[in-house]
């Protein structure tokens, strides 16, 4: 439910945009979003997944922890400000408008994660819910007063993100927010984890921002908007994959911490009925990719059914890898996950620069350019995690945490 409640909101802001911005517009709105979610992503991954797989209340980990927020949100907030410049999506007041929205959302992720960590689903999703109409009642008064802007709608993504901050602090108990002392922080403890798990999870958001600044450098913005246009599409089968792999990470924490084997079986049935729901999808927002064109562009610019087709092959591969990679992720092997999905990124990457300097006008393949060989990256992880359980790698039973304790 959370997880759909933040895709339906992401993909209303992306329909606002691409109606009401135009073309460019939209196209510096893309920047912005794919920025935020880079920064968010190598947050959650050393900040986040640490506090939801490591033993958060353990001391040392727990002082670590709270000093990598604060370093994430200082690093987080300054490089979204240069990156909003750089890529000239946004300049003076909208950059550091645009810096204390990642502030604000990367306060509003760690809390997030507090809730997913404890399995509180329901509150999870309530905060989710806040923010969608906090950040929507915004944006809707300034839509009526005719003053829907790039910097408008930030600032309504602002109000919507502190609204969740303040909504999940209030509700969190004091064990899960009391502040440790930062001197007894040890990094050693968390940085063996969370340096791969960061190098893992940044891999898929960094492709896209190669993906997108490459299109606007050889193409055009115009070919940019065309491209994030089919894309959302898709937004329907890709919040269902993502949604899976926040459900399923903490259960799979919690099935290692009771001592379970790895299962690579379970995860790659996952991976199979992910991969048949998501192609169908695909096929359908392909078929209907006309038909819609009117309500997502507004007539700004057109969109291809092969985009939208590319735009599935995408999906598909996604589905394929993502609960494999949880599974890994659970039992610690994030080294593992980093090593299969770098291979599939340079591969990615490579095909699209490739394509575009020899045939530029074939831009609307570029998703399945940087989406080719997420099924074959989804296999070589089972056979390997197979390898890995039939060599008895798996973690042996571990205490349960206190807050596992209290939720049994």
């Amino acid at each position: 439910m959370a997880q759909f409640v933040t895709a339906l909101s992401s993909l209303l802001l992306q329909l606002v945009a691409a109606r009401e911005l135009g073309a460019t517009g939209f196209a510096a709105f893309t920047f912005l979003s794919t920025t935020l979610v880079l920064i968010t992503t190598l947050h959650t991954s050393w900040v986040g997944d640490s506090l939801t797989v490591l033993d958060r209340f353990e001391s040392p980990v727990r002082a670590a922890i709270a000093a990598s927020l604060v370093t994430s949100l200082a690093l987080g907030a300054g490089a979204s400000v240069i990156l909003a410049i750089v890529l000239r999506a946004a300049a003076g007041p909208g950059a550091l408008l645009f810096g204390g929205l990642v502030l604000l959302w990367l306060l509003e992720d760690t809390v997030r994660r507090l809730l997913s960590a404890r399995l509180e689903f329901g509150r999870l999703a309530t905060n989710t819910v806040v923010d969608f109409v906090v950040a929507f009642a915004m944006l809707s008064g300034f839509w009526l007063a005719h003053a829907l802007s790039l910097e408008t709608m930030l600032v309504a993504m602002c109000a919507g993100s502190l609204a969740g901050v303040v909504h999940a602090v209030i509700g969190l108990p004091r064990d899960e927010l009391r502040w440790p002392r930062l001197r007894e922080a040890d990094l050693r403890r968390i940085v063996p984890f969370a340096t791969w798990r960061v190098a893992q999870a940044a891999l898929r958001p960094l492709t896209l921002m190669v993906t997108r600044v490459a299109i606007v450098a050889m193409v055009s913005s115009a070919a940019l908007a065309a491209n994030e246009g089919a894309r959302l599409l898709l937004s329907p089968a890709l919040t269902l994959v993502y949604g899976v792999g926040a459900f399923l990470l903490p259960r799979m924490v919690r099935q290692r911490q009771a001592g379970l084997p790895l299962r690579p079986r379970l995860a790659l049935t996952a991976s199979i009925a992910l991969t048949a729901v998501t192609a169908v999808t695909g096929t359908i927002a392909t078929l209907l990719t006309k038909p819609l064109e009117p309500f997502v562009t507004g007539g700004n610019f057109p969109l291809d059914p092969i985009t939208v087709a590319a735009w599935a092959a995408y999906s598909v591969s996604i589905a394929a890898t993502l609960p494999v990679s949880m599974l890994a992720t659970a039992y610690r092997h994030s080294r593992l996950v980093f090593a299969v999905r770098l291979g599939e990124s340079v591969i990615g990457v490579g095909l699209l620069l490739a394509l575009l300097g020899a045939r530029p006008d074939l831009v609307k393949l570029a998703p399945f350019c940087i989406g080719i060989g997420g099924v074959v990256t989804s296999v070589i992880l089972v056979m390997r995690l197979r390898v890995l359980r039939d060599q008895g790698a798996a973690l042996p039973t571990e205490r349960m945490s206190r807050v596992a304790q209290a939720d049994s």
